[in-house]
């Protein structure tokens, strides 16, 4: 049976729970998109989970799930690209779930104190995040994301996936609230700090072996460059066709501002019906963007670059300009002699209504010859802010001078689930041709370098509105260029391709899959325990010494 830590901790003042429910929001705030503060990985769930397991206070559980609600708020807020009666919605879901996951740890640890039941809430926490990962979203509430600069550690994605990382930053949380309650209640407590600093040892040795050794034994060089036209302006000049009035977007601005859903909303009547006699500002700014797109990627021609990539929908038109514009593109690849990734956002015409996908966001791989190598659709729109047609699932992996190359776009990579393709047909390279905005800049280009660390090959993520990043299969960072420096929207670098097996490759989510098996195991346990208890109980009230059968 556990100790009763809260009895012999009386003399601790309920401001101290207080703080530490406060260091625990605070701390879970640092690790959002906006901050990413990689240190408080290791402190918030350590602080909530004391606070939940042992605060003696009032109203604790309120006062929890209210401490949740802040916190998941202010993380939010300017991160997703959702009005406020969505996250409404998917908050009060989430925290929901985390109940769960503390609810099963208290009623676990309350029963059993010895150190497997550390166990239960890493496990569960993982199960948590497998399935938001598998059915709510992708992995961008997965706290192993925080740890990318954390080179060593990252490496572990190489063998579970992101699964492995959490589980080892939760169970330092449980373990750490589980030393303490064995502290003060004078039982031993070193094997368990032995036993997980044994285990952290190992993959840290596992971690900087692999970071620092090179075994891409067929890797090669190609110059690649990546381009990126601002879209705002193009949108300022529609605004001013439709209201006849002027209007200036930071390129900071937050995608929820109200200035910026007036502007988007402009876009509406464009979409409806591109009339250029109406829409002449916007056609001109259009054709602009057009040319500024050419005019750099004839600048990174001309300094060498063999491939170049352009972010994602950056050329943006309606569907009547669609064929002339890859031919566009076509007599640009062969006059260059380059491979040419030109990105689109297509859009339909005719009247929107609620449930029309109106806008096609592909990308058009072009070859030196003209010819077209491959035309790949985004497979997974935004949930409820993309409204385009979303791909068949595949990842193409396309054989070139330059390696096995595969394209895919943006929030593709947050599924690890389909990005497991490239592993298993040993991509070198991984184009992402990427769109964020200022709020989740640089978190959302570090959470697309773990696929290739899990799939053992290079990532090349171009981004509009955030940071451009080539990383190889360790996440080492080999050109990186941020969107809000001043001036053009231009990079270029020699890269190192290759592709390199990993455990992932092979096992998949197994480890993942081994966190929900032990929590159905500890939930079938708590649930027979509470059943023998009632048993017992009956069998008492019945004059019996045996529970009753």
């Amino acid at each position: 049976m556990t100790t009763n830590f809260t009895t012999r901790s009386m003399a601790a003042s309920k401001w101290l729970y207080a703080g530490i429910l406060a260091a625990g929001v605070a701390a879970t705030v640092l690790l959002s998109p906006k901050w990413v503060t990689p240190i408080f990985a290791w402190i918030a769930p350590g602080c909530l989970l004391f606070y939940f397991r042992h605060a003696a206070m009032r109203f604790k559980t309120l006062l929890f799930i209210l401490a949740l609600l802040t916190a998941q708020m202010v993380s939010v807020y300017n991160v997703f690209p959702f009005p406020w009666p969505v996250l409404g919605v998917l908050i009060p879901i989430n925290i929901a779930k985390l109940m769960v996951i503390f609810l099963l740890d208290k009623w676990i640890t309350k029963r059993s104190n010895g150190f497997i039941a550390t166990l239960v809430f890493p496990a569960a926490y993982v199960t948590k995040e497998f399935i938001d990962s598998t059915f709510s979203g992708g992995t961008w509430w997965s706290i192993a994301n925080t740890q990318y600069s954390f080179a060593w550690l990252a490496q572990l994605s190489s063998v579970t996936g992101l699964a492995g990382i959490s589980f080892l930053i939760y169970w330092f949380a449980s373990v750490a609230v589980w030393t303490i309650g064995r502290y003060y209640s004078n039982e031993n407590y070193r094997r368990g700090i032995i036993t997980y600093a044994c285990f952290f040892t190992a993959i840290m040795v596992f971690g900087a072996t692999r970071f620092y050794s090179d075994t891409n034994n067929t890797k090669s060089t190609v110059k690649v460059a990546g381009v990126s036209v601002p879209t705002i302006n193009m949108l300022e000049a529609v605004y001013k066709d439709v209201t006849s009035q002027t209007v200036n977007i930071n390129l900071k601005t937050s995608i929820v501002s109200k200035e910026l859903q007036l502007v988007n909303s402009a876009m509406l009547p464009f979409i409806e019906n591109p009339d250029s006699t109406r829409f002449v500002n916007g056609y001109k700014a259009m054709y602009k963007l057009h040319d500024s797109l050419f005019a750099a990627s004839k600048k990174a021609a001309d300094g060498g670059a063999k491939i170049i990539m352009w972010s994602e929908a950056n050329a943006i038109m309606p569907r009547a300009m669609h064929d002339a514009f890859i031919k566009r593109g076509q007599n640009f690849a062969k006059a260059n002699n380059v491979y040419l990734l030109m990105t689109m956002g297509v859009f339909d015409t005719g009247k929107l209504t609620a449930d029309k996908l109106f806008l096609e966001n592909k990308a058009v791989f072009i070859t030196p010859d003209g010819s077209i190598l491959n035309v790949f659709h985004k497979n997974h729109p935004v949930p409820y802010a993309e409204r385009s047609k979303p791909g068949d699932g595949k990842v193409p992996v396309i054989a070139t001078p330059y390696g096995r190359l595969s394209v895919s776009i943006c929030y593709d990579a947050d599924m690890p689930g389909s990005m497991r393709q490239l592993g298993s047909q040993q991509s070198d390279v991984l184009f992402l041709p990427s769109g964020d905005w200022y709020a989740i800049a640089p978190y959302h280009t570090y959470m697309a370098a773990f696929r290739g660390i899990e799939n053992g090959c290079t990532v090349v993520r171009q981004a509009s509105g955030g940071l451009s990043l080539v990383t190889d299969y360790r996440g080492r960072e080999q050109a990186s260029f941020d969107f809000y420096n001043p001036g053009e929207k231009l990079w270029s670098a020699n890269i190192i391709t290759g592709h390199v097996n990993t455990i992932y490759n092979t096992i998949g989510e197994a480890f993942a899959y081994l966190c929900m098996a032990f929590s159905a195991v500890s939930i079938i346990h708590l649930i027979a325990g509470l059943f023998f208890k009632w048993k017992l109980s009956i069998g008492k009230r019945n004059g019996k010494l045996e529970p009753a059968l």
